[in-house]
């Protein structure tokens, strides 16, 4: 594992979509600035929103329909597929970029510590084996697509992650559902009903979320301060907080 000398904690918090992705951008430029620096954040998103990925085209995205729901649109600085984030917890991650370690062995390493911080809360998961890249899904949402590394529960996805690779920092966030909100993303693909219908079966049978997992209701910011005990055990160094609003100076 990457070892910086120093991990800046973002303080905890909720925030719309066009700041919570331009405070992550920040933070990635911030690693490129400071390489012996990580930085670590969990946040949840308010309003709900859809993230699509770096290279994702926004056409699959019924956008009138979004926006009379008042859900918010936006692009990842990372790949994939298209998330809705509703009742969900995103983690974001910027590390040291070093030769020594891939982004595939980073991945894996990230992946073990979140599933070690959700044992803690009596939610027991695993990694997926599956092929190290993502096969190309058209324009399915993230949770319809599985790599090796990602994180499962009985074969069903539970948490999708991308990484941005910058020249001397590595991105890496992902979406951890805690609820249901997650799967009615399908609700604002351009699709006719009977493709929505089969597509909203799909995700139902091929992913879940934590409260399922665990039958009982769970408060975001606990499962943030169990991951974060765990990321940091991972990441080593001196720990600072950092409040968002200088993270963004």
């Amino acid at each position: 594992m990457v070892s910086p000398k120093q991990v800046r904690l973002i303080e905890f918090g909720s925030d719309c979509a066009f700041r919570n992705m331009a405070l992550d951008r920040r933070l990635l430029a911030l690693g490129e600035q400071s390489p012996d620096t990580a930085f670590l954040r969990f946040y949840t998103w308010d309003p709900p929103a859809l993230s699509l990925g770096h290279f994702e085209t926004a056409d699959a995205i019924d956008r009138q329909r979004a926006e009379r729901d008042g859900v918010e649109m936006v692009r990842r600085p990372t790949g994939g597929r298209v998330v809705l984030h509703k009742d969900d917890l995103t983690y974001t991650l910027v590390v040291p970029r070093e030769r020594r370690m891939t982004a595939h062995e980073l991945y894996a390493e990230i992946s073990g510590s979140i599933v070690d911080g959700l044992a803690e809360l009596g939610i027991k998961l695993e990694t997926a084996s599956g092929p190290l890249e993502r096969q190309a899904p058209g324009e399915k949402p993230c949770f319809l697509a599985e790599t090796r590394h990602e994180i499962v529960h009985a074969g069903r996805k539970v948490i999708g992650s991308a990484q941005r690779l910058g020249r001397r920092a590595i991105l890496q966030h992902g979406t951890i559902p805690i609820g249901r909100g997650y799967l009615e993303v399908v609700d604002y693909l351009v699709c006719d009903e009977t493709e929505r219908k089969r597509l909203a079966d799909e995700m139902a049978k091929r992913s879940a979320c934590l409260e399922d997992i665990a039958c009982r209701k769970l408060d975001p910011g606990d499962v943030a301060r169990h991951l974060t005990r765990a990321f940091l055990a991972l990441l080593g160094g001196k720990v600072a907080s950092l409040p968002a609003v200088e993270a963004v100076r």
